[in-house]
């Protein structure tokens, strides 16, 4: 994927942190990038069980986060799951 760009076309890597849409409406996940495809990237999150577990996302569909943004949401969301 060239220059990917999240929904703030913001540019995106590998090993940024992402907040992207959780599964049948499950929330907002917090998740690392670990690879893009040429349409779509992979991002890893902790499962409903609390193992990490992976799953494809369209750039356009997640937000990168750093910094104060990045821990206020760890802070906030005392589960991940």
């Amino acid at each position: 994927m060239e220059n990917p760009r999240d929904f703030l076309n913001r540019p995106l890597a590998l090993g940024d942190y992402v907040v992207f849409p959780g599964a049948y409406n499950g929330g907002m996940k917090l998740g690392k990038v670990i690879k893009f495809t040429p349409k779509n990237m992979r991002v890893e999150h902790p499962g409903w069980r609390g193992e990490n577990t992976s799953t494809l996302r369209h750039p356009g569909q997640c937000v990168r986060v750093e910094g104060p943004d990045l821990t206020f949401f760890l802070l906030s969301k005392p589960n991940q799951s």
